[in-house]
């Protein structure tokens, strides 16, 4: 009996430590948020830079982002210009940036905003989404990320940005 209690209590330990390492967060909320940043951040410039370089004139990518709120707790965004070097080819740059972005490691979906440009939703493999569509008359491609939801302890403040 006394071995069988034994048994029981490794067994949960083995189980429950188990399940806490299954995360791939880190366990501090500054250094969580950071991570998924980095990940958006990372898909923003991929994003830009499948963009030939004979197409755009320069590439900006904002510093700090937002956390949202999310079903799930919380999630970063953040956004990128691509400036084009000829407006008149925003569309066309769009289109081709989402036949090459499967390439690349995204699944993309074609959609259009609500003023009818086209715009494409792509998601990497952390789970960030990103959406990619003609800005200020073509003369531009808009980036925005936002990151898969994630939970922060409920004791938590966040900073207004990051």
């Amino acid at each position: 009996m006394k071995s069988a209690r034994v048994l029981l209590g490794l067994t949960l330990v083995i189980g429950v430590s188990g399940c806490a390492m299954k995360s791939d967060l880190p366990m501090n909320p500054q250094d969580r948020i950071l991570l998924v940043k980095s990940h958006a951040q990372a898909a923003e410039m991929k994003t830009a830079e499948l963009v030939p370089r004979d197409v755009r004139a320069d590439i900006r990518q904002a510093d700090k982002g937002t956390l949202l709120s999310c079903a799930g707790g919380r999630q970063w965004s953040g956004s990128t210009r691509i400036q084009l070097k000829n407006p008149a080819n925003g569309e066309q740059v769009v289109e081709q940036l989402g036949k090459v972005a499967p390439d690349h490691g995204f699944t993309v979906t074609r959609c259009t905003t609500p003023d009818g440009a086209a715009r494409l939703r792509l998601i990497d493999v952390h789970g960030t989404t990103v959406y990619a569509s003609t800005w200020v008359d073509g003369r531009s491609i808009e980036v925005n990320s936002f990151s898969r939801c994630f939970p922060l302890p409920k004791d938590f403040r966040p900073e207004r940005s990051y």
